[in-house]
């Protein structure tokens, strides 16, 4: 999970930098952390924590 999480990131702050210049890194990467965690937080919960209730 850990993986997908980290490509996220790193794409969307790639992403950013092609798209709008090296100044929009910081917001591309706080904005891939977020989509990256809650994207972590919904895998874990359907496939990592199914069987805890």
């Amino acid at each position: 999970m850990g993986v997908a999480t980290t490509a996220v990131f790193w794409g969307t702050e790639l992403a950013f930098v092609a798209l709008f210049g090296e100044a929009w890194a910081l917001a591309g990467g706080g904005l891939g952390l977020a989509f990256g965690y809650l994207a972590k937080y919904r895998l874990d919960r359907r496939f990592v924590f199914a069987g805890a209730t």
